[in-house]
């Protein structure tokens, strides 16, 4: 059976994905260079440092998330209620806070960073090596943070290619700056540490640059900082990033219950992981990153149709991922494992590792869905709620109980069932919510009954047949819901106008072979509201109305018809879709 979707939506998030996943791998590229460095080049105590390391860089990763992550949904909302221009403000304030943080960070981390080491776990074998891994990379944590959040902003205007080449460009920059100072310094975990801090502030100094030059892009401007606006965005963020906060907790009691059961095998197993799961993750959060950013633009329109049918390409896609990641795990687990520098038994329980932990992937898109859609909601405190069920809870049952059973497979196997967990907790609640057994995607969102429109109609055309029928569809409503016979036509007329321009000439400015647009008409107040979103170039009908004066009657009729008629219209793109509103 063949999978149907809504082709903007799905166009939309496959444009989106792929630079959200590289983000994520951006988050957790050193920590793969490094890996590949220190398994092959350094000692063993070296490479249990780095992976013991792994929770402060995790945690230091939830922090950037919670920026990044709160910021993308704010703009989103915004962009669905037509306020792109707060987008300047929510940049100025989140680089305002990571400013500030990374400051405080820094010093803290490169000051106690042997007391660190010691809360991490390491051993008097392992804490001079951690604690240098640490000193090196805490110059580095001010970029770390600032990155994800530039790349971030880069994507909403339509600049993916530059997140892109921020990605390339710190994988180069890590792996030349490890080399060189392992070459000028020799054998030095804090020369791989440092590598990766200098990495990580050219990869921000290339975003700055790039976004000093292109100042149509984002503004920062310290003047507009604004308290409510920060909190409101940190609110927002702060699901994601108690995530990686408890994830990091997890990691901790995970790493001591390992060497308790498996001794420095499981120790180097998990370190592998830590280094490699950088890109099993990074599909996983990619998938969730995207859903969010563009569930908070369907929710500030109040759309429950895309709202809906995002969910489904999401669960599609997601899933689809995971089961690559599964069989990569099963087929090259053995090879990742040698690649990283493991001998022997550690290949055998790296390999028992991955192939475990990755069932965990298809499960945890749904996690990833729901947790994502919940969070654009605002239903922040539920999800909070959550994550420590499949965070802590779960993952400790399994690693001080269940491990005295069946050994270190409980412990492997601890992130599938924590997700299975995590999965039936939110189907009771959404079946006591539903007052009945949930038996759709629907039902699981049990949205508040003044969520969508009542009175609403939303239809997708692809051709010009389609727009005479929506002008008649549109002109209809409005007549069914009590909208006068002049404004019922005026609605359909300016819907008939501002479509049909789009498909004779947005169609036809560019290579694309299957363009749609997505229609939107609501009554509210006795007010009608029209909406159209395309996946065209680029087009303002302000800066039309703008080129052509009203003493050339020939130009854009239409546009300026439709200008006159409407009480507003906004435009705005949104993740380089052109979105139209228009107010009767």
């Amino acid at each position: 059976m063949k999978f149907k979707y809504n082709h903007n939506i799905m166009e939309l998030f496959l444009k989106l994905l792929p630079v959200q996943i590289f983000m994520c791998i951006a988050n957790g590229l050193s920590g793969i260079v490094n890996g590949l460095i220190i398994g092959n080049m350094l000692s063993k105590t070296a490479m249990a440092a780095l992976g013991l390391t792994a929770p402060l860089t995790n945690f230091l990763g939830s922090l950037a998330q919670i920026v990044s992550g709160g910021s993308g949904i704010l703009c989103g909302m915004y962009m669905g209620r037509g306020e792109a221009k707060k987008i300047n403000q929510v940049f100025s304030n989140a680089m305002i806070v990571l400013l500030v943080a990374g400051s405080v960070l820094t010093c803290g981390c490169f000051v106690f960073a042997t007391p660190l080491a010691s809360l991490l776990g390491a051993s008097a074998e392992t804490l001079a090596d951690t604690s240098a891994f640490i000193r090196g990379t805490a110059l580095g944590i001010l970029p770390m943070l600032v990155i994800p959040c530039m790349m971030t902003f880069l994507q909403m205007c339509n600049k993916s290619s530059i997140s892109l080449a921020a990605t390339i460009l710190l994988a180069i920059f890590n792996t030349v700056f490890c080399l060189g100072n392992i070459k000028l310094m020799g054998a030095s975990v804090f020369g791989v540490g440092l590598a990766t801090s200098f990495s990580r502030i050219a990869t921000a100094a290339f975003l700055i640059i790039y976004l000093f030059i292109k100042k149509d892009l984002v503004t920062f401007d310290a003047k507009s900082f604004d308290t409510g606006m920060s909190k409101e965005m940190v609110v927002l963020g702060s699901p994601g990033s108690l995530a990686g906060i408890l994830y990091s907790i997890r990691n901790v009691f995970i790493n001591n219950y390992a060497a308790q059961i498996g001794g420095t095998t499981a120790v180097n197993a998990l370190a592998i992981l830590g280094s490699c799961g950088c890109f099993f993750d990074a599909i996983n959060i990619g998938v969730g990153s995207t859903l969010s950013m563009l569930a908070s633009v369907f929710v500030g329109e109040r759309d429950s149709r895309s709202l809906k049918e995002l969910m489904r390409i999401t669960a599609f896609i997601g899933v689809l991922l995971g089961g690559v990641k599964l069989v990569i795990a099963y087929a090259f687990g053995g090879t990742i494992a040698r690649i990283f520098g493991a001998e022997g038994d550690v290949i055998d329980a790296t390999y028992r590792l991955l192939t475990l932990y990755n069932w965990s992937g298809p499960l945890n898109i749904f996690t990833q869905i729901f947790m994502g859609v919940y969070q654009s909601l605002g239903r922040v405190v539920f999800c909070n709620l959550l994550y420590p069920v499949n965070c802590i809870v779960t993952p400790f049952i399994c690693c001080a109980f269940i491990s005295k059973i069946i050994g270190i497979d409980a412990i492997w196997g601890c992130y599938a069932i924590a997700e299975c967990v995590t999965l039936s907790v939110m189907f009771i609640i959404a079946c006591i919510k539903k007052k009945g057994l949930v038996r759709s995607f629907e039902d699981m969102l049990y949205l508040d009954s003044n969520f969508d429109t009542k009175n609403k109609y939303s239809i997708s055309i692809k051709d010009i047949e389609g727009v005479v029928s929506v002008s008649r569809g549109v002109e209809d409503f409005c007549k069914n819901n009590n909208i006068d016979n002049r404004r019922s036509m005026l609605a359909g007329l300016c819907m008939e106008e501002m479509a049909s321009n789009v498909v004779e000439h947005g169609f036809k400015k560019d290579k694309k072979k299957d363009h749609s647009i997505d229609i939107f008409a609501c009554v509210e107040n006795d007010e009608v509201l029209l909406r159209l979103r395309d996946n065209c170039v680029k087009f303002d009908p302000h800066t039309k109305l703008e080129m052509y004066s009203n003493d050339d009657p020939t130009k854009n009729v239409g546009i300026k018809m439709v200008s006159k008629i409407a009480k507003e219209m906004n435009y705005q793109t949104t993740f380089g879709m052109n979105v139209l509103n228009i107010k009767l």
